[in-house]
């Protein structure tokens, strides 16, 4: 068996190891996340105070585990990882205790395997693979571990379907009104559920017509400021009154949403009975576990359209957004951003389910660009439009098929200019009108000489009659599969 004292000199000869191996932590089987470096507002939302380290049996695992947690917390790495990390590794040390390996000599390839494919093989192989990094980097223990690629089903993309979005807009009035507006909210900007309840009380600012609100991008680890559209800001301004209201103008309570209690005064919890009861609201920090609660109690009523319970989250609300953007064909850097992702992995999983189902919904060349050519199909943005008016771009004429899904367009008026402009038949008598009228505003502006706009009318003319002409190649080609 590796002696503590080997194990502790070989640390103390480390880069990391000089700095730690004084640590008053390594003595201490309880550690606050505090100590480690997190935040108490951190601690308070995902309730989470301590890291404990008391079930290790193997003395050398249990330091090499709280040396693991000072460089996971080094490398700014969140709570929750950094917890899974632990407990992955007092699950190691069960297992080797189990199996009779509780010498690393003994610990080969092909124990290390065993250990991953016994438990959450994801998790497992994650931990295995950083910690073997880590110690060998450090020089504190060399594991013989390969990665290997087991075979990977598709990540399940969890979003909402549309049938459950229905319902969840139709109750939505069930929550108390912070709730409501705190989902609502999550599902517009997409953001994590922690980014939502640090979101401060004075988030809001404006800047001539345009709205802005500054939010907490956890991979990242900075505040950042992201244009919203009006509706949006006006949601938030309700929040902000609504603290007004409950805890008062000049409470220094400075969160955008509190505590929502259902707690009686004898202390007993109204679980299963949320929605049912008149909540208390206190100017402390809202915790996941009880937005959590209520998600749960939400989604006893909710069913998809097999019939089958559909078990919702704040996490799926996120998820919606992504697919939402992915099906309006948003560029993957765009997405990424809104949802402050660290990297792009994910979005192909999202670009992937949104396109077949696209593929499934579209008709076939059905709409006409700018161009006036005829596209297979289209990011149909306006299958979610009926859903929440915070999620509707409008437009002047046909179809905008822009993929930022909020915010002012720069093209408002211009539509006939952009790029994300389609039309269809259903538009066709519109153009001809436009044509029209336009054909009689340039005869005026050519009998008063005005060049300028004689010229702007032509070059609108020639928009609208580039779209005519895909129109027609579109009549002819939906005239040749009726033929056929």
């Amino acid at each position: 068996m590796l002696p503590i004292e080997a194990l502790q000199e070989r640390i103390g000869q480390s880069e990391l190891g000089q700095e730690w191996i004084n640590n008053p932590l390594l003595d201490q089987d309880v550690w606050s996340v505090q100590e480690l470096g997190y935040s108490e507002e951190e601690s308070k939302i995902r309730a989470t105070w301590n890291i404990y380290f008391e079930k290790f049996s193997l003395p050398w695992l249990k330091l090499l585990a709280k040396l693991t947690a000072l460089a996971s917390a080094r490398e700014k790495r969140s709570l929750a990882l950094v917890v899974r990390k632990v407990n992955d590794l007092k699950q190691f040390d069960k297992f080797l205790l189990t199996e009779g390996y509780n010498q690393p000599e003994l610990i080969t390839d092909s124990v290390l395997q065993k250990f991953i494919t016994a438990g959450h093989i994801k998790h497992r192989q994650s931990t295995i693979a950083y910690v073997a990094r880590l110690w060998k980097e450090e020089q504190w223990l060399t594991l013989s571990y390969t990665p290997i690629k087991y075979k990977k089903t598709i990540p399940k993309v969890e979003v909402i379907p549309e049938e459950v979005l229905h319902q969840i807009y139709e109750k939505f009035d069930l929550f108390p009104p912070p709730l409501e507006r705190l989902f609502r909210l999550q599902l517009v900007l997409g953001c994590r559920i922690g980014e939502m309840l640090r979101m401060p009380r004075q988030c809001l600012k404006k800047e001539g017509s345009q709205w802005f609100l500054l939010r907490w991008v956890q991979k990242r680890k900075h505040w950042q400021f992201y244009q919203i559209h009006p509706a949006v800001a006006e949601l938030v301004r309700e929040q902000q009154k609504f603290l007004d209201e409950q805890l008062g103008s000049n409470s220094d309570f400075d969160k955008l949403f509190c505590k929502t209690s259902t707690s009686n005064r004898d202390g007993a919890k109204g679980i299963g009975k949320r929605l049912e009861k008149e909540p208390v609201y206190l100017p402390e920090l809202m915790t996941q576990a009880i937005v959590e609660n209520y998600m749960k109690d939400f989604s006893v009523n909710l069913k998809d359209k097999h019939g089958n319970k559909f078990h919702l989250t704040s996490h799926k609300l996120r998820r919606t957004k992504a697919s939402i953007m992915a099906y309006c064909d948003a560029e993957d850097e765009y997405i990424a951003a809104i949802l402050g992702h660290a990297s792009l992995d994910m979005l192909p999983h999202y670009r992937k389910r949104s396109l077949e189902r696209l593929e499934k919904e579209a008709n076939t060349k059905g709409y006409v660009n700018m161009y006036g050519r005829v596209t297979g199909f289209k990011p149909r943005k306006r299958r979610y439009e009926r859903l929440a008016e915070l999620l509707k771009v409008s437009t002047p004429l046909g179809e905008c098929h822009r993929p930022t899904m909020l915010g002012d367009c720069q093209y408002r008026y211009a539509c006939l200019s952009c790029d994300h402009h389609r039309v269809t038949l259903e538009d066709k008598p519109k153009l001809e009108t436009d044509i029209q009228r336009l054909q009689k505003d340039l005869e005026q502006a050519q009998t008063a000489t005005s060049t300028r706009r004689v010229t702007e009318i032509n070059r609108l003319l020639e928009l609208l009659k580039t779209r005519l002409q895909g129109l027609k190649k579109l009549e002819n080609f939906k005239g040749e599969n009726n033929n056929g």
